[in-house]
């Protein structure tokens, strides 16, 4: 399961605190159909000063059918009359009262049916005093400020809330209703239990907290001046920058990023693909994701990369190669390896250049090309195994910025016979 864009619902909080908090206006909604409950807990470096309310905002499409990665709706922010003030950390539980509004629900994608939305708990603090989270015009500036996002955090402890109008393939774990998913940024997402505690970390705020409202999109403002958020182009530490591959090979997905400054790696960093959390691996030394037969990068289509780490945020968009084609050798078609092997391929739209090579055991080669007009390749094959082997050319598109420097690549593969 996973996240990219903002739109509507019609959902209620009440906050129950302790250790000295207050609750305010509780007057009766209604029945309660679902609930969060949790605690909010402040960062060690963080000091929580006046009240902190809870809202809800809804983000059909990023779940919807043919959705594009970071797409700009409106969120559709749902809040209460309702705020903890005292000391923290602080006990919260959120009651919904009713199911989101026509608006906020869309046709789903990703193997789900029906109609559907995507939630994310904020915390926040109501600057304008209006009691209520404000969302931000593309050409405004924030109104209020987030500290806390139930999408943001450790990835095995981030929390959504999914709802669903119907009924979804059994191995999906989702019910008709409000379902909490948790993981929801890597790839053991799972429907968890309702009465599973949800850790709000409370922070100073910043833009990637404030761009959960924004109406241009979550992370827009790394690639564009929205929303009042946008980085000047000198922020982040001396060095700051990320590097590595985002690669598509068949339907094997394959990210591996690193963000540097000085020559020291930030394993702290927030690091997102389209939206979605890219977990750290510590014995790559890189922050890496690895799965099949997802939709989160697609051929031909913009990658938005973002790394956040304490002060700064930087995102660029990169552009996956399009789509391409061996055209020899043919499939299974057999070749002497008495002559060269000429591989060759089809134009990859955006490619400036493309790799490819052959792996006929106990032999193989491999080689790049010189320029993306060039769309062939010629291989010695007189030492390689007779019988099954198996070619491939990898299109790719090189990160021109130095300082966000990103591969992207789009391989295809080919298997043949060599013969005598």
């Amino acid at each position: 399961m996973r996240a990219l864009g903002p739109l509507a619902a019609a959902v209620a909080a009440a906050l129950l605190a302790g250790c000295g908090d207050r609750l305010v206006d509780g007057r009766y909604r209604g029945p309660v159909l679902a609930s969060i409950q949790g605690s909010l807990v402040p960062t060690p470096e963080t000091e929580v000063t006046g009240p902190v309310r809870l809202a809800i905002a809804w983000y059909p499409q990023w779940l919807a059918a043919d959705a594009a990665p970071g797409e700009a709706l409106p969120p559709a922010i749902v809040t209460e009359e309702v705020e903890a003030t005292g000391t923290f950390p602080a006990d919260f539980r959120f009651p919904i009262h009713g199911p989101p509004p026509a608006a906020a629900l869309a046709p789903l994608a990703q193997g789900l049916s029906g109609r559907g939305a995507f939630g994310v708990l904020l915390a926040y603090q109501d600057l304008d005093g209006n009691r209520r989270l404000d969302p931000i015009a593309a050409d405004g500036r924030p109104v209020d400020r987030v500290i806390a996002s139930s999408l943001l955090g450790d990835p095995r402890a981030v929390f959504a809330l999914v709802y669903v109008e119907s009924a979804q393939p059994p191995e999906t774990g989702l019910a008709p209703g409000f379902n909490l998913v948790a993981g929801v940024n890597g790839d053991g997402a799972a429907v968890v239990a309702p009465q599973t505690r949800v850790r709000l970390s409370l922070t100073g705020g910043g833009p990637e907290y404030d761009g959960f409202v924004c109406e241009a999109g979550w992370l827009t403002f790394l690639v564009a001046e929205v929303c009042g958020l946008s980085a000047p182009p000198e922020a982040g530490p001396p060095g700051y920058a990320f590097d590595g591959r985002v690669a598509l090979d068949g339907d094997r997905l394959a990210i591996e990023l690193k963000v540097t400054s000085l020559d020291a790696v930030h394993p702290e960093a927030n690091v997102n693909v389209n939206g979605r959390r890219i977990p750290w691996d510590p014995a790559r030394q890189a922050f890496v994701l690895e799965e099949q037969g997802g939709t989160l990068v697609r051929a031909g289509e913009s990658v938005l990369v973002s790394a956040t780490i304490p002060g700064t945020s930087k995102g660029r968009v990169f552009t996956m190669p399009g789509e391409f084609g061996i055209t020899a050798p043919a499939e299974f078609a057999t070749v002497s390896a008495a002559a060269p092997l000429r591989l060759e391929w089809s134009a990859s739209a955006g490619a400036t250049t493309y790799f490819g090579g052959f792996d006929a055991p106990p032999a193989g080669s491999a080689s790049i090309t010189g320029s993306p007009e060039i769309r062939f390749l010629e291989f010695d094959a007189a030492f390689a195994g007779l019988g099954l082997a198996s070619a491939f050319v990898e299109a790719r598109v090189d990160g021109e910025d130095g300082s966000a420097f990103v591969t992207t690549a789009l391989v295809k593969r080919r298997a043949f016979y060599f013969g005598p």
